[in-house]
């Protein structure tokens, strides 16, 4: 972690590499505005605003250069004066210019992280005798991308990605074992969710914290989870069930589950039938449903000081709002902003599975 004392947040500084190189200082000049925008379940983009009048020639500018040539490499950099880190790396998608009688002409040129040739097409494609972690690098090979996959242990003899794209497919697999998919560059991600991790940073009120806005509720909770199908081979039934206990990297004392098993009398449960093939694969779909659904415990919004260190699929431990929401979030997305007028700012939001 790094103390806001150990560097000169009055210093907020970027840095936008196009194509390998960093962008013409005439083009920092006109520079606006830089966003950088990601969420760990849809793909993260980028977009960088700028003043495209050249008031000398009486003629617009920055629209017809070549730098910004749709699919060209981008890696957007964000921070302070001695702490900068990269936090976007990506392509070039498309321009938009904005032209208004009373004020000078605006180019906004955006862009996507790589997720997206995850989604450029819907296809059927059947996987057999392949675990999904085995089906992520599949994916991942054919994308062009490398692979960094947590081992999954269950064995499927069929899967069916039924007119979905790589990256639809991707999630749906994923949310079944409570496995999250991201790209950082050219690394795709398949992996349990990181929320049992001891390191975590940390933001407190009214210093790295501006803003918090959190929110808990036991409506979206169950006590338990049950998971049942049937094997037409063997004719007999999967059942599989979870409960509280089995809540993985509790983030806080009490979790949903636990919260609703002590004031509703364990009354609401989750029942699921599923075409499940094995009883592995029931288990590890009520423990993964389970453990979804616990996440949403606790949901919550906030504003701070700009961490180029705050990503989604990270932890954060805020202090200094009480007992109850105070400790660990898992990060779903951010927002990190760079204009001259504001500085620099990451806005973010959490999930938790407990409170306490």
């Amino acid at each position: 972690m790094t103390d806001r004392s150990t560097f000169d947040t009055l210093a907020p500084e970027f840095r936008v590499e196009i194509n390998g190189r960093e962008v013409p200082e005439r083009l920092r000049a006109d520079l606006i505005g830089v966003n950088v925008v990601e969420d760990v379940d849809t793909t993260g983009m980028f977009s960088i605003s700028l003043s495209c009048w050249d008031g000398v020639e009486m003629k617009v500018k920055w629209i017809d250069d070549d730098l910004f040539r749709e699919g060209t490499a981008v890696v957007v950099h964000m921070g302070y004066r001695d702490n900068m880190a990269e936090v976007f790396a990506g392509e070039i998608s498309g321009l938009e210019p904005e032209f208004h009688t009373s004020a000078p002409p605006v180019l906004t040129v955006r862009g996507y992280d790589r997720r997206h040739r995850l989604m450029k097409q819907t296809k059927t494609q059947s996987y057999l005798k392949m675990k999904d972690s085995d089906i992520a690098r599949q994916i991942a090979a054919d994308a062009g991308l490398s692979p960094k996959v947590d081992d999954t242990s269950v064995t499927f003899e069929y899967v069916l990605q039924h007119n979905q794209t790589s990256l639809e497919f991707l999630q749906q697999r994923a949310e079944r074992i409570g496995f999250e998919v991201f790209v950082e560059a050219k690394t795709l991600w398949f992996r349990s969710r990181p929320i049992d991790g001891a390191e975590a940073l940390v933001l407190r009120r009214e210093i790295e914290l501006l803003e918090f806005y959190p929110r808990s509720t036991t409506m979206n909770q169950v006590a338990d989870v049950t998971v049942r199908g049937w094997d037409p081979k063997q004719k007999r039934e999967f059942v599989a069930k979870s409960q509280a206990g089995d809540v993985r990297g509790r983030l806080g004392a009490t979790t949903g589950p636990a919260s609703v098993q002590r004031s509703f009398q364990g009354t609401r449960t989750l029942a699921v039938r599923s075409p499940v093939s094995s009883q592995a694969e029931a288990d590890g779909l009520a423990t993964g449903l389970l453990n979804e659904i616990a996440l949403c415990h606790v949901t919550g919004d906030g504003v701070c000081i700009g961490r180029p260190d705050l990503r989604p699929g990270r932890l954060i431990k805020i202090e200094g709002i009480g007992q109850r929401f105070s400790g660990l979030y898992y990060v779903t997305a951010t927002d990190h902003s760079y204009s001259r007028s504001r500085g620099y700012r990451t806005a973010f939001s959490v999930k938790r599975n407990a409170t306490g």
